[in-house]
């Protein structure tokens, strides 16, 4: 083998092993590259996840916070419930022996009304009977007036208590009296209770 052809091709392989190895070491420091630029993306991220974790852990600390609060807010309101309930309670008592009382006011109120009436029909009948009364002793007094008028009165009188003295006599009638209240059948309502509404009459009657 010649020289020349040795050299010649002993050339090529160091150039193409040089422009390997340049390849290489371009290759090589691309990588490089992108691995900085991998890495330093990386911390970005990295950052940005502890910022977030931080965050996370601030929300957190909140919502234990919230919650917390809740829970209070809840067990005052459970309390507040629970009060309310009591109070509710001893109001409807209240209102149940005030409308006990109204009904017991109410029937008495009836009774009275019914009382008032029959005394006022009792009070008119006693006038009546004064009214008469009144006007028998006008009468009486025209009789007395004159002589002969009062001859005839005291003949009138005589006759009268001859008349008492021939009729028999009757046993007295004890009539035991209502005290007041409403009779039915012949028997005093009292102690039972009686409802007696009173309507006024309508304009038409």
């Amino acid at each position: 083998m010649n020289k020349p052809l040795f050299k010649n091709i002993l050339i090529v392989l160091l150039v193409t092993i040089t422009t390997f190895s340049v390849y290489k070491y371009i290759l090589s420091l691309k990588e490089k590259y992108d691995l900085f630029i991998a890495l330093n993306q990386t911390k970005e991220e990295l950052v940005v996840l502890e910022q977030e974790k931080q965050n996370l852990l601030v929300d957190l600390e909140k919502g234990k916070e919230l919650q917390a609060q809740l829970t209070e807010d809840n067990s005052e309101l459970k309390d507040n419930i629970k009060a309310t309930r009591r109070r509710l309670t001893r109001l409807f008592k209240d209102i149940r022996e005030k409308q006990a009382s109204y009904d017991d006011l109410n029937d008495r109120f009836s009774i009275l009304q019914a009382e008032n009436v029959a005394l006022t029909e009792e009070k008119g009948q006693l006038n009546l009977k004064l009214s008469q009364a009144n006007s028998e002793n006008e009468s009486l007094k025209t009789k007395l007036s004159s002589i002969e008028e009062l001859k005839k009165a005291i003949r009138e009188l005589k006759i009268r208590m001859r008349k008492v003295r021939t009729e028999p006599k009757k046993p007295q009638e004890i009539i035991e009296g209502n005290r007041g209240y409403l009779l039915k059948d012949g028997k005093s309502t009292y102690p039972v209770k009686i409802r007696i509404e009173v309507r006024p009459a309508s304009p038409t009657e």
